[in-house]
């Protein structure tokens, strides 16, 4: 199979990177374009076939991923709608959908994923959801490619909004976050780099206890919880700011934009 990226973006590099560092392909068997050539000079360096025409990409490609911004799918997809007709191509931008993208690519096997940046780090969570179309056997190499970078789940494609919310977007969130312990930390005292270290490892085992534990994230937190402890006064500032409804909202907006700009 011949895999062919038109965007060179930081999702197409790790989505690229995935493949190779699994060797699920070699760099001979994959093809990346982009507007601009110094984006490009990268994946150059890895073997990998490179090019400024979107037209070559889906000529060469058996499988091509749309890493564009959704504002130029417009004037993208169709330069290459006879190219890719019967092939594969897929989607990892939000809002657009399947039908909408069978319309403007008559012929194709669409699929949508929705990616998040911790594919960057080979620990991905990437949902994929396919039109009726897709051959078992080029869905099975679409769940391989992300696979190699991650963890992969298959939902229904009026779920995807709600994927983003929940781990496209949330990536952002988390950061957010550690931005604001770290902060904390060094108005108590703490230096800049000890105070960064200290939450984000303090994220990665907690994040490692609730995969593996076997108990809910409200056993987890009790778990931390003494009576009268600091823990538990703490935990009252996210109750008179009301944490969960922060959170609640947050993805609502976030769902609520995904489906804007499909529209």
């Amino acid at each position: 199979m011949k895999l062919g990226f038109i965007g060179a973006g930081n999702m197409s590099g790790a989505i690229l990177d995935g493949v190779l560092k699994g060797g699920l392909l070699q760099a001979e068997q994959l093809w990346v374009s982009n507007r601009h050539e110094d984006k490009l000079e990268r994946f150059a360096r890895q073997g990998v076939h490179t090019t400024t025409d979107n037209c070559q990409v889906a000529r060469e490609a058996d499988l091509v991923i749309l890493g564009i911004k959704p504002q130029m799918f417009g004037d993208v997809l169709p330069q290459i709608a006879e190219q890719v007709r019967g092939k594969g191509v897929l989607s990892i931008s939000p809002g657009y959908s399947l039908a909408w993208l069978r319309e403007q690519l008559p012929g194709c096997h669409v699929m949508r994923a929705m990616p998040n940046t911790p594919l960057l780090v080979g620990k991905g969570c990437t949902a994929l959801a396919q039109s009726g179309d897709v051959p078992e056997e080029l869905f099975e190499a679409v769940k391989a490619v992300f696979s190699s970078a991650g963890e992969v789940f298959v939902v229904p494609e009026h779920l995807i909004d709600a994927v983003i919310a929940i781990a496209g977007s949330s990536p952002a969130y988390f950061f957010r976050m550690a931005d604001a312990m770290v902060s904390a930390g060094q108005s108590l005292g703490l230096a800049p780099d000890d105070a960064l270290r200290m939450a984000a490892l303090t994220m990665e085992g907690a994040a490692r206890m609730l995969l593996e534990s076997g108990k809910t994230a409200g056993e987890l937190k009790r778990q931390v919880c003494s009576p009268g402890g600091t823990t538990l006064v703490a935990l009252t500032a996210f109750d008179d700011y009301r944490f969960e409804e922060m959170v609640n909202e947050a993805m609502e907006r976030c769902v609520r934009r995904s489906q804007e700009l499909g529209k």
